[in-house]
C-alpha cells in the first residue's frame, strides 16, 4: 500500500536504531499511523525540524505491516506555537491519541476536532473546556461515550435537580441513598456537559472527575507522562 500527500499531525517521535525516527501521526483518512523515517537523525537539516509534535505536514508512506515506511514529507504551511500550559495540554492530547487510538482506525471527525482544539490552544483559549470536550469526543469515537441526557435505567430525561451516580459501562442513573457525596453528579451538571457549557466551576470539576473515571480503565495503571508536566509547572 502506498499513500501520497496525506495531511497529518505529528503526535510523537522517538529514536529508532542509529539514525532513524519512529513517528506516530494522525491523519483524516487513516487514523493514527506509525511509520519509520529513515536516516532523519543523521542529517541535522531544517527539514528535520518539521517532524515535531503539532506540525501539520503532507506525508507519503508505504507498507502493509504494522510499521510503515515514511518515504517523504513536506510542510503544509500550517504552523502552531504553543506555550506553557497550552503546550502541556497539546502533549496531553497527543499522549491520549497514541495510547488509546488503534492504529489505522479511521476517525475523520476526531482529526478535525483535534485540529480545532490545537488552534484554540494556540489562541490561548480556556484550557479546561477544551480538554473536556476533546476527552468526551475521544471516548465517543472509541465507543465508550455515555448519554448525558437520559437516565440509563429508567430512560427518563435527566432532571436538573436530581442527583445521579455513574457506571462507566452503563451510564447515569438516580443515586441511591448510600452513595458517597464525592460520587454524586447533579443533573444540572450533566446537562451542562452535554451542552458544552463549562461556565459553572462545579460543572468543570464534575466533568474533570468524570472524564478521569471514564479514561482510567482504558489507560490502565501506567500514568500519563504529560500530566506530570502540569504538576511540575505548579
Amino acid at each position: 500500500m502506498r499513500v501520497d500527500l496525506q495531511p497529518a499531525y505529528i503526535l510523537h517521535t522517538r529514536p529508532y536504531r542509529d539514525t532513524s525516527l519512529l513517528i506516530d501521526f494522525l491523519t483524516p483518512d487513516y487514523g493514527r499511523v506509525t511509520a519509520v523515517a529513515r536516516g532523519v537523525r543523521k542529517n541535522k537539516t531544517p527539514k528535520r525540524q518539521l517532524l515535531n509534535p503539532f506540525s501539520r505536514l503532507l506525508l507519503c508512506w508505504q507498507g502493509k505491516t504494522d510499521m510503515k515506511l515514511l518515504t517523504s514529507f513536506e510542510s503544509d504551511n500550517h504552523f502552531l506555537t504553543l506555550t506553557a500550559n497550552h503546550l502541556y495540554s497539546g502533549f496531553y492530547l497527543n499522549e491520549l491519541l497514541v495510547r488509546l487510538l488503534p492504529e489505522m482506525d479511521r476517525h475523520n471527525g476526531l482529526y478535525y476536532a483535534y485540529e480545532q482544539t490545537l488552534d484554540a490552544l494556540q489562541n490561548k483559549s480556556d484550557i479546561e473546556p477544551l480538554l473536556r470536550e476533546f476527552e468526551f469526543r475521544l471516548l465517543d469515537e472509541l465507543g465508550y461515550g455515555l448519554d448525558f441526557s437520559a437516565d440509563a435505567r429508567s430512560g427518563c430525561a435527566i432532571d436538573t435537580e436530581t442527583m445521579y451516580e455513574c457506571h462507566v459501562q452503563e451510564g447515569f442513573f438516580s443515586a441511591g441513598i448510600d452513595v458517597p457525596a464525592q460520587f454524586l453528579l447533579k443533573g444540572e451538571w450533566l446537562l451542562a456537559i452535554a451542552a458544552g457549557d463549562y461556565s459553572d466551576p462545579a460543572t468543570r470539576l464534575a466533568a474533570k472527575h468524570l472524564s478521569r473515571r471514564m479514561l482510567k480503565p482504558l489507560l490502565g495503571s501506567r500514568p500519563l507522562n504529560s500530566r506530570q508536566l502540569f504538576v511540575s509547572a505548579k
